[in-house]
C-alpha cells in the first residue's frame, strides 16, 4: 500500500470516533483492535455543501465513505438532465459501496442538507479491511440495507393517498436519522422523490400538522408524533 495515502490528524481521530453518534451504524467501527486503530488513522472527515455531488452514476471513485450526518438524494440518470430521484439516504449509509468490488456507482448521490462524511481511500479498504471477514459481512449487510431502503421508497410510490405517501416519506427520513425528530428536506426535494408537485407536498405536510401527526420544531426541523397506523387511518379518511 502506498505511503502517500493521507492520514487523519492522529490519535484525535480515534477519540472522535468513540464519541460519534453514528458509531453504531458505521462500517468503519467493525474491525477489531489493533486493526481498527490503524485503519481509522486513514479516515478523514469532511463537510459537504447542499447541492454537492458525492458520487456520480457510472463512475469509479477513489474513496469509500460513511455519511456521518445529513441527507442525500439518490438519482438514477444524470442530475439536472434525465435523472430522477429514487430515494433519500442518510446517517450511516455508504458512499461508494460498489468500489471494493471494482464496480461503478449505481446512482448519483447529491447532498440535500448540510452533510458530513467520513471517508477512506479505497486502496486502504482493499488492503486493510476487506481481508477481514467481519468487515466483509458488515459491508454485505450495508448493501442489503441499501437495497431494502430502495424497495421502501419504491413501495410508497404505489400508495393511493398522498397523505400516506408524504407521511411514509417522513417516516423513512426519520429512520435514516435514527430519531423521530429530524431536519426536513425542502418541499421540492420531497416532491421530486415522490413524483409529486411541491404544492402537493406542502399541503399534505400542513394536513399532517393539523391532525397532530407531525410537529414543526422550527423552520428546518420536525418531529413525528404518531405511528404508522394513525397515518393510514388519516389517509383512509381523506380517500
Amino acid at each position: 500500500m502506498s505511503s502517500n495515502i493521507p492520514r487523519n490528524s492522529g490519535p484525535g481521530g480515534t477519540v472522535l470516533c468513540e464519541h460519534c453518534s453514528t458509531r453504531g451504524r458505521c462500517l468503519f467501527s467493525v474491525l477489531s483492535l489493533p486493526n481498527n486503530d490503524h485503519f481509522r488513522s486513514f479516515v478523514r472527515e469532511r463537510a459537504v455543501g447542499v447541492g454537492e455531488t458525492l458520487e456520480a452514476e457510472g463512475s469509479l471513485g477513489q474513496t469509500l465513505g460513511v455519511i456521518k450526518v445529513g441527507l442525500l438524494r439518490g438519482v438514477r440518470g444524470h442530475p439536472g438532465e434525465d435523472g430522477k430521484s429514487v430515494l433519500l439516504m442518510g446517517k450511516g449509509r455508504l458512499v461508494g459501496f460498489t468500489l471494493p468490488f471494482g464496480q461503478a456507482a449505481l446512482l448519483s448521490l447529491v447532498a440535500i442538507t448540510p452533510t458530513r462524511v467520513c471517508e477512506v481511500d479505497i486502496r486502504v479498504v482493499r488492503d486493510l479491511a476487506m481481508p477481514h471477514e467481519p468487515f466483509q459481512q458488515a459491508i454485505y449487510r450495508a448493501i442489503a440495507g441499501f437495497v431494502g431502503t430502495m424497495a421502501d421508497w419504491s413501495r410508497l410510490l404505489r400508495e393511493d393517498s398522498y397523505l400516506v405517501k408524504v407521511g411514509a416519506a417522513l417516516r423513512l427520513i426519520a429512520a435514516e436519522e435514527g430519531s423521530s425528530s429530524f431536519r426536513i428536506p425542502s418541499h421540492t426535494e420531497l416532491a421530486n422523490v415522490l413524483g409529486a408537485r411541491r404544492e402537493t407536498v406542502a399541503r399534505h405536510i400542513a394536513i399532517l400538522i393539523d391532525k397532530g401527526l407531525f410537529r414543526k420544531i422550527d423552520r428546518w426541523h420536525g418531529v413525528l408524533t404518531a405511528d404508522r397506523s394513525a397515518w393510514r387511518r388519516a389517509g383512509a379518511a381523506r380517500s
